[in-house]
C-alpha cells in the first residue's frame, strides 16, 4: 500500500548535537510506532544534509537512488535516526549566485549575507536548499511518491521548503524552533539571512508553528513589522492579487495574539500555532536507586566538601544564564558553604580556560567544578536525579527540553521513593509554561534579557529548602506525565497542523 508522505526537512541530523536532532529522533520513534499500529497513514520522508568534509560515520550511500545521483552529480546517503531511515544530500550548487538571486527575487531573502560566523555553514545550507526540490521532484516522478505536505524545521530548512513547495505545488509547514529575535537578545541584524527567512515564512508557509505558545506570540510580535515591509517590497514582483492575499493573512496572524491556549500549552489557530515539545519517560523509568546512588557519589567526588549540589547543563552562551548563576553564588557565597555547583558543558579549550579563570577571580574555585564533556544519556540522568537543584537560568529559551528532563528526574526519583531535584528556570518561552513557580519548580523574572542575581539567589535558596523540595519533587513528577508532553499526543496535533496547512494551501490556490 502506498502511504501519503510528509516531507520532513531538517538540517542538524548528521550527528547528535542540539535540540533539532533530539526533537526529530524522538518524534520519529513515536511516528514509527504509530505507523506500525496503523494509527496514521502518513509516513515521514526525512531529508537532511551532509557536508562533503564530514566523515561517512554511520551513513551509507543510498544505491536505490543511483540513477538520480548519476544524472545530477549529487550523493544521497541514508542512515537510521529514531528507528527511521533518513536521507542526507551532499553536493555542490552548480550556480550559487543564481540560487541566491532566486531566493531574493521570489521571497525577499538575501541568502548570500550571513553573520556571526555562519558563512561556512551557509555554503552547506545552500546545497540543501538547492538539491532538496530536485530530489523531491525525482521522488514524485520516478518513485511515484505522494506528499501531503512539507514540514520544514527552523530557518535552516525553510528556503528548501519555499523552493520545493512552489516548484512542486505542495502545502508547506514552517516550524520555528528558535527565533532570531531571541537568539540576538532583541537586537537582530534585519539584513541578515536568518531573520529574513523567518519573516518570509509568515508570507509563504501554509502554516507556521512555534514550540510554545509564548514563543510563537513573541515571534509574531517582532516579525510582523518586517513581514509587512516584505509585502511592500514584493508587491510589484508578486502582483496585486498576492499583495491583497497577504493582507488577509496578516489579519489571521495578528489574531493569534488575542487568544490564550485552549489546552494549557497548545494553541492551534487557522494559520499560526504553538505546541510544546515532548519527552520519552521510558529511559527515566529504568533509573533505579543504585543509579541515583552512583550519581550522588559522582557529585561527591567532584566536590567532596559539599553536601548539597546545584547542577547546570548546557552551553556557556550568554542566553543560557551561566554567568548570572555564578554571580549569584559569588555574591552570596557565605550562604552556600555546604552547597556546590557542577557545570556540565562541552567547552572549547579557550572557553574552559576562560571559565576556570572566572571561578578563580570570583573565589569559587572550591565551590564549582566543570564537567567539560558531552554527557552520555545514562550519566546525565544519574547526575540530574542525584542533584538537589537543577539551575537553568536562560534569558531566552523557546521551549527548554532540559526543563522537562528536570521534571523527569523528579519522576525517576519519586518512583524510587526518593526526593528529586527542584528545577529553577528563567521565566522565558516554553520554560515559563512548563514550570509553575512554587509548585513544580521556580521561575526567575527576566527583564531586558537579564536576570537579577539577587532574585536568582532567592529562588535557589527556596529550592534548596528541604520542605520545599519534598513538595516540588512530587508535583514535578506529576507535571512531566501530563498528556501535553507525550510524543504520541504531539504527533496527533502535528497531523492536525498538516490538515490545516492543506486547507490553507487550497485557499491560497483559489485566491491566487
Amino acid at each position: 500500500m502506498i502511504k501519503m508522505k510528509s516531507l520532513f526537512l531538517v538540517t542538524e541530523l548528521y550527528e547528535p548535537a542540539g535540540g533539532l536532532h533530539r526533537y526529530t529522533t524522538h518524534l520519529l520513534s513515536v511516528w514509527e510506532e504509530a505507523l506500525e499500529r496503523e494509527k496514521t497513514d502518513i509516513e515521514p520522508m526525512v531529508l537532511s544534509v551532509k557536508n562533503s568534509e564530514d566523515p561517512q560515520k554511520d551513513l551509507e550511500v543510498a544505491e536505490e537512488f543511483s540513477d538520480f545521483m548519476e544524472e545530477e552529480d549529487v550523493k544521497v546517503h541514508r542512515g537510521e535516526r529514531g528507528g527511521h531511515t533518513c536521507y542526507f544530500l551532499e553536493g555542490e550548487v552548480p550556480d550559487l549566485e543564481q540560487l541566491h538571486w532566486r531566493l531574493w527575487n521570489n521571497y525577499g531573502i538575501d541568502s548570500s549575507k550571513t553573520s556571526k560566523g555562519l558563512e561556512w555553514y551557509n555554503d552547506t545550507l545552500s546545497s540543501f536548499w538547492y538539491w532538496a526540490p530536485k530530489f523531491v521532484e525525482y521522488l514524485i516522478e520516478e518513485e511515484k511518491m505522494e506528499f501531503k505536505c512539507i514540514d520544514a524545521q527552523d530557518w535552516l530548512a525553510f528556503p528548501a521548503g519555499f523552493l520545493t513547495s512552489e516548484r512542486l505545488d505542495i502545502p508547506l509547514v514552517c516550524r520555528i524552533h528558535s527565533g532570531e529575535y531571541g537568539r540576538s537578545l532583541g537586537n537582530p541584524d534585519e539584513e541578515d539571512a536568518p531573520i529574513q527567512i523567518e519573516t518570509a515564512s509568515l508570507a509563504f508557509a501554509d502554516y507556521v508553528q512555534g514550540v510554545s505558545v509564548s514563543e510563537t506570540a513573541f515571534q509574531i510580535t517582532h516579525l510582523m513589522p518586517l513581514k509587512e515591509r516584505l509585502d511592500e517590497e514584493l508587491r510589484e514582483r508578486r502582483g496585486e492579487e498576492w499583495y491583497r492575499y497577504q493582507k488577509v493573512r496578516n489579519e489571521k496572524i495578528k489574531s493569534f495574539l488575542l487568544y490564550e491556549s485552549e489546552s494549557e500549552m497548545t494553541l492551534l489557530k487557522d494559520l499560526i500555532g504553538g505546541m510544546p515539545n515532548g519527552i520519552i519517560l521510558d529511559e527515566w523509568e529504568e533509573v533505579d536507586k543504585e543509579d541515583i546512588k552512583d550519581g550522588e557519589e559522582r557529585l561527591s567526588e567532584l566536590l567532596p566538601s559539599k553536601e548539597n549540589f546545584i547542577f547546570f547543563i548546557g552551553r556557556t552562551s550568554y542566553r543560557k544564564g551561566l554567568d548570572f548563576l555564578l554571580e549569584a553564588l559569588s555574591k552570596y557565597k557565605e550562604q552556600y558553604s555546604d552547597t556546590g555547583l557542577v557545570i556540565a558543558s562541552s567547552m572549547h579549550s579557550d572557553t574552559y580556560r576562560e571559565y576556570k579563570g572566572k571561578l578563580k577571580e570570583m573565589d569559587l574555585s572550591e565551590d564549582v567544578q566543570i564537567l567539560n564533556q558531552w554527557l552520555e544519556p545514562e550519566e546525565k540522568r544519574r547526575l540530574m536525579c542525584a542533584s538537589d537543584v537543577i539551575a537553568l537560568p536562560s534569558v531566552y529559551e523557546p521551549f527548554g527540553i532540559v526543563a522537562l528532563e528536570g521534571l523527569a528526574a523528579d519522576y525517576a526519583a519519586e518512583s524510587n521513593g526518593l526526593t528529586g531535584p527542584v528545577t529553577v528556570v528563567g521565566n522565558t518561552g516554553g520554560m515559563s509554561e512548563i514550570i509553575k513557580s512554587g509548585v513544580n519548580g521556580f521561575e526567575v523574572p527576566i527583564k531586558n534579557f537579564e536576570i537579577d542575581p539577587d532574585m536568582l539567589h532567592r529562588a535557589l535558596k527556596k529550592a534548596l529548602d528541604q520542605e520545599n523540595r519534598v513538595k516540588i519533587s512530587r508535583e514535578g513528577a506529576k507535571r512531566v506525565q501530563d498528556n501535553q508532553f507525550r510524543w504520541s499526543y504531539i504527533l496527533e496535533r502535528i497531523l492536525e497542523v498538516y490538515d490545516k496547512a492543506e486547507r490553507n494551501w487550497k485557499e491560497r490556490l483559489k485566491n491566487l
